[in-house]
Order: structure tokens, then sequence, then C-alpha cells
């Protein structure tokens, strides 16, 4: 019987050896930049031009792109690894076609979930992701080596910061810890809250010189998300700003991101899904 089990989780693993799902993390030098709104509005973005995306809020203790999403959540995967329910039951669906994964998860509980990751919880995860086109990591603010895994493998990281001092040094501190991992994904820095001109230009310049100096390393790109008095209007509403408001500035600020998004290709095709997905949870080194 154990060797029909194993035939099965083979041919599952080898059905994704093709699938060319894309992995974003989206994190931050600190919070209250707007991590996680970035992070919603992208996801109801892609799945209003049909694709699937699942979004995975896997901010330790303060996790909520659920509310931002107008749900909320039933199950976490701190009931799942309590035995509870199954993983199929941690993933919610919400009314902006966008599926969501919250952890529920106190910092402790990472490690605990890490070393249970087992071969039984890939198959289930595999099995009830096999048709997503997109996963997004709203990932904690700062950094944390115990998700080392998850920003070595994602196909692109967006680092959200806002035209403040703290949040300017936090994100170029953050920038640096990705550099001294060896991180070679897509990094793309995303000015929230801006403006003006001259406070875009000031931050740019300040961020770039900076990595420059000490990282001996150029910034490729910036984006630019505006200041919009209807995103906390969204945030009251619980509908992202790109459902609610397609014309505001800060939709069309995300547009531009997402139209880059949607030309994505996933950047380690040597390995299947199934064998990302083993190493963004530390099964595989």
């Amino acid at each position: 019987m154990s060797y029909l089990f194993n035939d099965q989780a083979n041919s599952l693993r080898e059905e994704f050896v093709s699938n060319e799902t894309k992995i974003i993390s989206v994190v931050s030098g600190k919070g209250g930049v707007g991590k996680s709104i970035f992070s919603v509005n992208v996801a109801a973005l892609l799945a209003s031009y049909d694709k699937k995306v699942l979004l995975f809020d896997s901010d330790a203790g303060f996790a909520n792109a659920s509310i931002l999403l107008g749900s909320t959540i039933q199950h976490t995967l701190s009931d799942y690894m309590k035995g509870t329910i199954t993983f199929k039951e941690c993933i919610q669906d919400t009314m902006y076609g966008v599926k969501i994964v919250s952890t529920g998860f106190d910092y402790s509980d990472w490690k605990i979930f890490q070393n249970n990751f087992d071969g039984s919880i890939l198959n289930e995860f595999l099995v009830e992701t096999r048709d997503t086109d997109y996963l997004i990591i709203d990932v904690g603010a700062g950094y944390s080596e115990k998700l080392n895994n998850f920003y070595l493998n994602s196909d692109k990281i967006f680092i959200i910061t806002a035209p403040e001092p703290t949040a300017v040094v936090n994100a170029y501190s953050l920038l640096k810890a990705l550099s001294y991992l060896g991180v070679n994904s897509e990094i793309e820095i995303v000015l929230n809250m801006t403006k003006n001109k001259e406070e875009l230009d000031n931050i740019k310049y300040a961020l770039s010189s900076t990595v420059k100096k000490f990282l001996n390393k150029d910034i490729n790109s910036f984006y630019e998300l505006s200041y919009d008095p209807n995103v906390p209007l969204s945030v009251k509403a619980q509908i992202p700003v790109v459902i609610m408001k397609k014309d505001s500035k800060f939709s069309k600020d995300i547009k531009k991101i997402v139209d880059n998004i949607l030309n994505l290709e996933v950047s380690q095709k040597e390995s299947s899904f199934a064998k990302r997905i083993k190493k963004l949870f530390g099964l595989e080194s």
C-alpha cells in the first residue's frame, strides 16, 4: 500500500514539472507603509484579468489581507497544523476572485510549521494550487532569517516603502540584507504615498546613491504609488481600490505594476513547481 501511495505522490509531483506558477513576495522594511494594501490590490487586479491568484498572508501576528478583501477567515494554517481541518479548508474564496490562505501564526508557530511541512502536506498543497497562475506572499515587515527561503525562491520581490526617513532607511536595510543573502530574484522598489515629483525624485536619489555606494549595485527601476484619498476609503469599505475606484491615481499606478507582472517569467525554470515549493518551506536546499 505504501508503494502505491509513493507512486501517486511521485506522479503528482511530475505533473508540476511544466507548471509555471509565478511566486511573488511583497516585503517592507517597516510596518505602516501599505504592504498589505499593495498585495491585495495587485492580487485583485490580476484576478480581474481571469488569472488564478492565491494570496498567502504570512505576516505572523498581523495578518490582515482577508479584512482588506472583505472576508472573514474561517480556518488558518495554524488550525491545519493542529490536525482539525484539511489544507483545502484553509483556502478561502473571496468575492474578488482571489483565493487567500492565512497562517494565523505567532512567530514561534513558523518554526513548527516548517519542521512539519513534510511530503503529505506538500502533496495537499500541490493539489490545491495546481491551477494557480500567481502565488503572492505577503511577508511580514522587516527582515527575518526564518523567511530566507521565501526571499530566495521568489520570481520577483517588491519592497514597499514610503516618503518618510525611517521607512527609506529600513527599505535600504532590507535591500542590504537581501543582497548579502544572495537573492537573485527581480527586486522592485515601490514608493508608496508619494505626493509630488520632487519628493519622489529625492527618495529615488537617496536610495540609488546609498545602494551604489555601499552595495555597489544599481536599482534598475522604481514604481510610484501616488497618495490617493481613495485608499483609506477603500480600507474602511473593505474593497480593493482597483475595484472600487478603477480610474483613481492609485489604481492606474497599480495597473502599471500588474502590466509588468503579466510579462514576468519563471526565474528558476530548471526547477519544477514542486521543488520550488519544497525549497520555499525549507524541505530542500
